[in-house]
């Protein structure tokens, strides 16, 4: 990947237009107008979608790189995917320290978790990317001087930039959408290129931050100007932005629609990346690039390989299939137990210490495989359970080793949903996926969960309304914005 490199123009404009970190969701961007090329545009939207530890917090290249805002842990922690990163779990259960990750481990309710959000990073870098990359493009692509046609690409990438975030935000810090009740559920600001400095930005129901997300897709898809495959994959291309839009409209329960813009983006880019390759059951060293892995539509992740994260005993008992090729074979596991449970401090826990080469997750952007996956989920909520389950089968293919691989098949709706479901779990290990997918899932009779952790002979059960499920908004954004009231 080639390093982000800023003209001294941009450079100069950047030291205005970034806002102190406790006020991302109240500043309109300054000195917007001094990118009045459609090349410093261009410029602009190479963003560094991924984590970059080495920089200091003062300089130009952190306000350019992604830091921790798609850090997924504590969602997955929540829904029993891994045990906080690092952290012996014997001394949480103890409760000498009822933090955020005792709230999370033991699903207790009681704990005022909006008093320890001091900051996150992910809200306040999400609202970061959206006004001082999206919006400035937004503001000032119709009036820069260059190629029109490229002034629209870069105007509809911003669009899905915006849109994007505004849908990764809404869906951690709100309700899931749910037809009865987002016009009334309290959602998150959605922030315009026309946002003024003068006025806190008012906190949006979920159904308008919805209403907008769709407006913002369907001004940039409108534009006709993004390519089928873009120069990276932190650059938005038309595969991305039909990915986006059936994110959206799955979760907004309008599956025919969403089955359209999924099969629209596989008609772009369909690869599935089959595990039998992988040694020892192939013969290629298992890996996964950083950005480049062919499944990639949208890279935004918070790391590289997930080393040291504890998969929760939990899912691997329930969730990996026999004979699956990097749970059975690979084993990318801390060779000894002993010395595992020293670390984290769960009985049966694996530790994740594969180090013979880079297995990168896309915690954050969206793969194929969730293309797949929304196409397959559409498909069974209109009744075509033999095609969903020729998707789900397709991909179980590509993760199970040939000899112990057996077809799934389904009758109904409710049979395909549950292999869907299993499927997905370990196909989102390591992102927000799982968090978003079985929260949408809760708000339906049919489909809700209640997770259920065993650790150390002690079991702990999320309930689906529990109020755990909605992330507080930290300090660094209700303290300078009154309208920023908690949704739970």
């Amino acid at each position: 990947m080639k390093k982000i490199l800023f003209y001294s123009t941009i450079c100069f404009c950047l030291l205005f237009i970034l806002p102190g970190c406790t006020k991302f969701t109240d500043i309109t961007p300054k000195g917007a107008n001094i990118l009045n090329r459609v090349s410093d545009l261009d410029l602009l939207l190479n963003f560094d979608y991924m984590y970059n530890g080495s920089v200091a917090t003062t300089s130009l290249a952190f306000n350019t790189t992604a830091g921790d805002a798609f850090n997924p842990n504590d969602a997955e922690v929540l829904v029993n995917d891994i045990y906080p990163y690092v952290t012996n779990v014997t001394n949480i259960l103890t409760g000498a320290t009822k933090d955020l990750n005792y709230a999370l481990v033991t699903y207790n309710e009681t704990i005022d978790r909006k008093t320890l959000a001091v900051t996150d990073s992910r809200f306040e870098k999400m609202y970061f990317i959206i006004n001082n990359v999206a919006n400035i493009v937004i503001k000032n692509a119709d009036d820069a001087s260059g190629d029109r046609v490229k002034a629209n690409q870069l105007k509809a990438e911003a669009y899905i930039i915006r849109a994007y975030m505004h849908y990764l935000l809404v869906n951690i810090y709100a309700k899931a959408y749910d037809p009865a009740t987002a016009a009334t559920d309290g959602g998150i600001p959605y922030i315009k290129e026309d946002n003024l400095l003068t006025e806190p930005n008012v906190k949006s129901t979920v159904g308008a931050v919805y209403a907008n997300i769709i407006d913002d897709i369907n001004a940039a898809l409108a534009l006709n100007s993004l390519p089928a495959v873009p120069v990276n994959n932190m650059r938005v291309g038309l595969g991305f932005a039909y990915g986006v839009q059936a994110d959206v409209l799955l979760s907004m329960r309008n599956y025919n629609d969403a089955l359209t813009a999924a099969n629209a983006s596989l008609a772009i880019n369909s690869t599935i990346i089959d595990n039998n390759t992988f040694a020892p059951v192939g013969t290629l060293l298992f890996s996964r690039p950083i950005l480049t892995a062919a499944d990639n539509l949208f890279y935004a992740s918070n790391k590289g390989t997930p080393i040291l994260q504890t998969i929760s005993p939990d899912l691997t008992s329930n969730f990996y299939e026999p004979g699956d090729v990097i749970n059975s074979y690979i084993k990318p596991n801390y060779p000894s137990i002993p010395t595992a449970f020293t670390i984290t401090g769960v009985t049966g826990a694996n530790l994740w210490y594969y180090t013979a080469g880079t297995y990168a997750t896309n915690t954050a952007g969206i793969t194929t495989s969730e293309t797949y996956l929304i196409k397959a989920e559409c498909l069974a909520r209109t009744q075509n359970v033999s095609a969903a389950m020729d998707i789900i089968n397709a991909i179980r293919r590509k993760r199970i080793v040939a000899s112990i691989y057996v077809p799934l098949s389904a009758t109904t709706e409710a049979q395909a949903m549950a292999y869907l479901q299993k499927t997905s779990r370990t196909e989102y290990l390591f992102t927000f996926k799982n968090y978003f997918n079985i929260k949408r899932w809760n708000t339906e009779d049919a489909y809700k969960q209640t997770i259920t952790r065993h650790v150390n002979g002690q079991t702990f059960s999320l309930r689906p309304d529990s109020p755990l499920w909605i992330f507080p908004f930290p300090q660094s954004g209700t303290n300078y914005n009154p309208n920023l009231t908690q949704n739970y």
